[in-house]
């Protein structure tokens, strides 16, 4: 298979930050407005309107780079807020929404809740690949409903541990859609960050701190 070779010119440049191109553009009018004040003539000098307006834009200008500052100073702050209250779950046991499952030992845990009955339920799990590797009926009433996988395919076979995904369906006795909501189950191992977001790693699987909805205390931990 031939390999196209990459050249320069199809590498972009790294666009310049917002906060950068307004600090040059300060810089620039302080020294425009400094060499103005310089060499006016005395016997005609600055308008006074005009002054003033520019006077406006320099001060406009600089209460922007000033709130820029801070705005990157409450991201910084909200961003260690997060990895403290993150890194506080280590251990913990976390329920949060989402249709990522991590399969551990032969032992995988999710929840799903049904907005009404249903008449047919079918949870299908799927590997890293799409490919669905167990389909089993679900609970069909009302609800919030929790299953254990214990990792076996659909002819008994054993799987290896790792990341999967659920698809979990319902329809009513007309053959219309039941609203599912997923959720993933399981301990926490680890905080990564990525992208200014913080993830908490259940194995490899990874899971927005944002979309957890119940936290237990860690195994052993005592009140």
């Amino acid at each position: 298979m031939a390999v196209n070779a990459v050249t320069t010119s199809s590498v972009a440049a790294p666009a310049p930050s917002p906060f950068a191109t307004l600090t040059e553009r300060f810089d620039n009018f302080l020294l425009l407005l400094t060499k103005q004040l310089q060499y006016q003539d005395p016997l005609s000098p600055l308008d006074t309107n005009e002054f003033t307006s520019q006077l406006v834009q320099f001060t406009g200008v600089e209460q922007a780079i000033a709130t820029n500052k801070k705005l990157d100073q409450i991201i910084d702050l909200q961003s260690s807020d997060q990895t403290s209250a993150a890194a506080a779950l280590l251990g913990t046991t976390v329920e949060a929404s989402g249709d990522g499952l991590w399969l551990a030992d032969g032992h995988s845990e999710a929840t799903y809740t049904l907005s009404r009955n249903a008449a047919v339920t079918a949870i299908t799990i799927l590997d890293a690949q799409g490919k669905p590797v167990r389909v089993a009926p679900g609970v069909t009433t009302v609800g919030k409903h929790a299953f254990a996988w214990n990792g076996k395919d659909n002819d008994g076979n054993a799987l290896p541990s790792g990341v999967y995904s659920m698809q979990i369906t319902a329809v009513d006795g007309d053959g219309k859609s039941v609203e599912v909501v997923a959720g993933t189950v399981g301990r926490v191992t680890g905080v990564r960050i990525r992208d200014g977001e913080t993830f908490l790693g259940i194995g490899d699987l990874e899971v927005p701190l944002g979309n957890v909805t119940s936290i237990q205390e860690a195994q052993g931990a005592t009140t």
